[in-house]
């Protein structure tokens, strides 16, 4: 449930995809390394006989530690990735802006108006439901390509489906409305003079 005025996280789902991305790599070469070092005799006795056999065993012994090593360094920093990444990029709902954090080493800080906010798109596509999580696409009025008159697009991706869905209601809702604060009527205001009966006179 999304809480007003409180930094939001993009989901659990979003967060295993995430690790996902970042170790798939190092889980690949940690099965590598299990392999070679479970066949290592079948390979020693298949490629040769006696104490070659035993000289290529150890071959494969030592290709495997290296490997598995690498494995594990590439999972430690692909974890530190992923997680780096998760908790730098949130999204808090204001009372009349959407704010925005991103970035691993450069945090980036962005407040969009909810009156600038043209359109709120939500899309999955095959993999991202197994995943549980969309991609959400925020249409803004372009401002810093004003001169070029285009929109700019704001993107959560990934971000979990129902987070996704929570925040399209909740942007429908507060998109197009602009809150006008010190209005005053001008039959109620001194300073304002009625035009009709200056025009009158002359």
């Amino acid at each position: 449930m999304i809480i007003p005025n409180t930094e939001q996280r993009l989901g659990r789902h979003t967060w295993l995809l995430l690790l996902s991305k970042k170790t798939t790599t190092a889980v690949i070469l940690l099965l590598l390394a299990v392999i070679l070092g479970s066949a290592k005799d079948f390979i020693g006795k298949g490629l040769s006989g006696g104490a070659a056999s035993h000289t290529i065993s150890s071959m494969v012994s030592f290709v495997a530690v290296v490997i598995l090593i690498i494995a594990v360094i590439m999972f430690i920093v692909g974890y530190i990735i992923a997680r780096l990444q998760y908790r730098n990029y949130s999204f808090t709902m204001e009372e009349f802006d959407l704010k925005l954090k991103s970035g691993i080493f450069n945090i980036k800080e962005v407040s969009i108006p909810y009156r600038q906010i043209q359109g709120v798109n939500v899309m999955q596509s095959l993999a991202y439901r197994m995943f549980g999580v969309s991609r959400l696409v925020l249409t803004t009025a372009g401002t810093e390509d004003a001169k070029a008159g285009t929109d700019s697009d704001t993107i959560f991706d990934p971000i979990d489906a129902d987070i996704a869905e929570e925040v399209r209601v909740m942007l429908q809702r507060r998109i197009g409305v602009q809150v006008v604060e010190g209005e005053k009527s001008a039959d109620k205001d001194p300073d304002l003079v009625d035009t009709r009966s200056v025009n009158n006179k002359i």
